[in-house]
């Protein structure tokens, strides 16, 4: 005979087989009680049951612990992605599978949301990234990258509606600029972007040198502003600055971008220069017009590093281009 069709059921039957199929076990729960029925199957004696039992219990606490260095491995091969191929796009697939996994341990599925916001950040997805960070701080506030995910959300709503300290009047010799986020750990932020008051194009202020970090992926160091689109919907903006490259190889070039983030997902302008990256050790002026669509949420733009030199950057400028 072949499966009862539910409707055609007596009531109380009917009853009796929602029930089992609510308390049926799953993952874990579900292979012990596979274990422990193929045990008490056996009719011989009540030794060789426990005997079979233990042996099953020991072989699902390997496959546990398989899974945990699993875990381990793909993380560790989505870090490499990310730090040494810079291969952003793949190692968020990558973290995204770590996260898939049933039974992930919350030290690993932590580490590999926060990284994915750090990749979606570099990426200049803020939105993205901004959810990955507050599902970091409110589902894994016991984990040491959550204080981490919390620093950068407060930092983020702290920022001003537009951008800040183009000029670069404020600054410390040798530290990162205020006003300007540098794309490093903390500890290393210093050496990404440094703050100078000797070497600029202009006075009375500073300019800022960017430089890759020796471990960085491809040799590309960033230095960016984030901030809300609100006021330049449906307007056409232009980033000017000023810009020169202290090489140390015969690649090394500097680029600078302008990004507009739209919700959902959705295509908005973009533009990195690289048709036309600087590579000259002579300050040279480079412009950036993009339209910023009626639905933006945020603009990014920033400076790029690519190699083993230094970019000096100098006098940047944001403006609506009017008509």
């Amino acid at each position: 005979m072949g499966k009862a069709n539910m409707g055609c059921l007596f009531p109380a039957e009917q009853r009796r087989r929602q029930s089992r199929a609510r308390r049926k076990p799953s993952g874990f729960l579900s292979a012990l009680s596979s274990a422990l029925h193929r045990a008490s199957a056996v009719s011989y004696l009540p030794g060789v049951r426990i005997a079979l039992f233990l042996v099953a219990l020991c072989a699902l606490a390997l496959g546990a612990g398989q899974t945990g260095a699993d875990a381990g491995r793909q993380v560790e091969a989505a870090v490499h992605r990310e730090m040494v191929l810079g291969d952003l796009k793949g190692a968020i697939e990558g973290y995204r599978a770590v996260l898939a996994l049933e039974g992930v341990s919350r030290e690993i599925a932590a580490r590999a949301l926060f990284q994915m916001g750090q990749c979606q950040e570099k990426l200049g997805k803020r939105t993205a990234a901004e959810d990955a960070y507050r599902r970091v701080a409110d589902e894994y506030g016991d984990q040491e990258q959550a204080q981490e995910a919390r620093a950068k959300l407060t930092e983020w709503a702290e920022a001003v509606a537009g951008p800040g300290n183009l000029k670069f009047d404020e600054g410390t010799p040798g530290k990162a600029p205020p006003g300007w986020f540098a794309m490093a750990m903390p500890k290393d932020k210093d050496v990404l972007a440094q703050w100078q008051r000797r070497g600029c194009r202009t006075g009375p202020g500073g300019c800022v040198v960017v430089q890759a970090l020796a471990n960085s992926p491809g040799h590309l160091g960033d230095m960016m502003q984030s901030f809300s689109a609100a006021a330049y919907r449906g307007k056409t903006i232009r980033l000017r600055a000023w810009m020169r490259v202290e090489a140390a190889d015969t690649g090394d070039h500097g680029q600078m971008w302008l990004t507009v983030e739209r919700p959902h997902g959705l295509d908005g302008f973009s533009d990195y220069m690289d048709d036309r990256p600087i590579r000259s050790a002579q300050w040279t002026q480079c412009e950036i017009v993009g339209q910023v669509a009626r639905d933006a949420q945020f603009i990014n733009f920033g400076f790029i590093s690519n190699g083993k030199g230094r970019v000096w950057v100098d006098d940047v400028s944001f403006e609506v281009v009017r008509r």
